[in-house]
C-alpha cells in the first residue's frame, strides 16, 4: 500500500475535529434560528400591547358614558390624559392630567392608569373635548385617541372615526389612519345629547 492510499485507524482517530466551513454552516443556521426568534417575539409583543391598549380604550369609554349617564354631561370640558401613569402624548404634545378630569370620572368608574407605550412621540389615552367638533353631522365633542403598533391594526372599539380633523364621520376600515410601523385610532364618544 501506498502512503495516502487507506487511512489507518490512528490516523481516523487524529482527525476529531470539525473543518471551518462546517463550523461556518452551524454558526450561520444558529444566526438564522435567532433571527427567526426575535421577529416572532416582536410580533407577539406587538399583538399583546395592542390587546391591553384597547383593553384600557374599552374600559375609559365605558367609564366616560358612566359618567355622562349618570351626569347628564362631560367629565371635563377641556383636554387630558386619562392615562397618568403612562402620561399622555399625542403628534409631539404632552397633555397633563387634569385632576378634576380624573376625579369626576372616578366617581363612577376606575380608569386604566396606563396602557403600554407603543411609540415614543404617541402614547397614552388622550381626552380631546371641543366644542364644535362633529361625527357623522351631529354634534360629539368628545374623542379619546391613541395609538396602537403595526400598520392598518383595528382599533377594537365602536365609533372610529375616518378622520383627526373636527368634522369627522366613521371609519370604515376599522381605524383612522396608519403609518407604517403605527395605527392610530380617534374614538367619538357619545354624549348626553346623543
Amino acid at each position: 500500500m501506498r502512503s495516502g492510499e487507506h487511512m489507518t485507524i490512528q490516523s481516523i482517530k487524529q482527525n476529531k475535529g470539525f473543518t471551518i466551513v462546517e463550523l461556518l454552516i452551524v454558526i450561520v443556521v444558529i444566526g438564522i434560528l435567532a433571527a427567526i426568534t426575535i421577529v416572532a417575539y416582536n410580533g407577539i409583543t406587538a399583538r399583546a400591547n395592542n390587546t391591553a391598549a384597547i383593553s384600557a380604550v374599552n374600559q375609559s369609554v365605558k367609564a366616560v358614558q358612566a359618567y355622562i349617564a349618570a351626569n347628564g354631561t362631560y367629565p371635563g370640558a377641556t383636554g387630558g390624559c386619562l392615562t397618568p401613569d403612562s402620561g399622555c402624548i399625542y403628534a409631539g404634545t404632552v397633555y397633563s392630567t387634569p385632576s378634576s378630569l380624573i376625579a369626576n370620572i372616578r366617581t363612577v368608574a376606575s380608569l386604566p392608569g396606563s396602557i403600554p407605550n407603543v411609540v415614543a412621540s404617541d402614547k397614552g389615552i388622550t381626552y380631546d373635548y371641543e366644542s364644535t367638533m362633529t361625527y357623522n353631522g351631529a354634534s360629539k365633542p368628545l374623542r379619546l385617541l391613541y395609538t396602537l403598533r403595526g400598520n392598518a391594526i383595528n382599533c377594537g372599539v365602536a365609533n372610529v372615526s375616518n378622520s383627526g380633523s373636527y368634522t369627522m364621520g366613521p371609519s370604515t376600515i376599522g381605524y383612522t389612519s396608519s403609518s407604517g410601523s403605527t395605527t392610530l385610532c380617534i374614538v367619538s364618544i357619545d354624549g348626553p345629547s346623543a
